[in-house]
């Protein structure tokens, strides 16, 4: 007899040697996951810090030179066209002060409920 098809020992087989590939495979894909957010993040951060130091030297040049203090925030960027943040958990981090006495606070923008993957 002429039988067409796979025996369940051939089967089994592929299947044995796909899961060998996955437990190999699976570490390093995670791994290369992991890193692109990391510089998807630092990109954004980038992003963010040359927007703020853009609109600091707009709106508050004389302000920097004679030493006063400036605050503002995400929002602010994004009202001016600097930044573009269209995510939905994105709302919390508008808010945000990156700039507070004159200082650039970068850690302060990163967000706690991965708003960036």
């Amino acid at each position: 007899m002429d039988k067409k098809g796979f025996t369940l020992v051939e089967l089994l087989a592929i299947v044995v040697v796909l899961a060998i590939i996955m437990v190999v495979a699976a570490p390093s894909m995670t791994k290369q996951v992991k890193k692109s957010e990391e510089e998807t993040q630092n990109i954004l951060n980038q992003k963010i810090e040359n927007a703020s130091k853009l609109y600091a030297a707009k709106y508050f040049a004389s302000d920097l030179v004679n030493g006063k203090e400036i605050t503002f925030t995400l929002n602010d960027l994004q009202q001016d066209g600097l930044i573009n943040l269209k995510d939905k958990c994105m709302d919390e981090l508008l808010k945000k002060i990156i700039v507070s006495n004159g200082i650039y606070d970068y850690k302060n923008i990163k967000s706690n409920n991965n708003c960036y993957k």
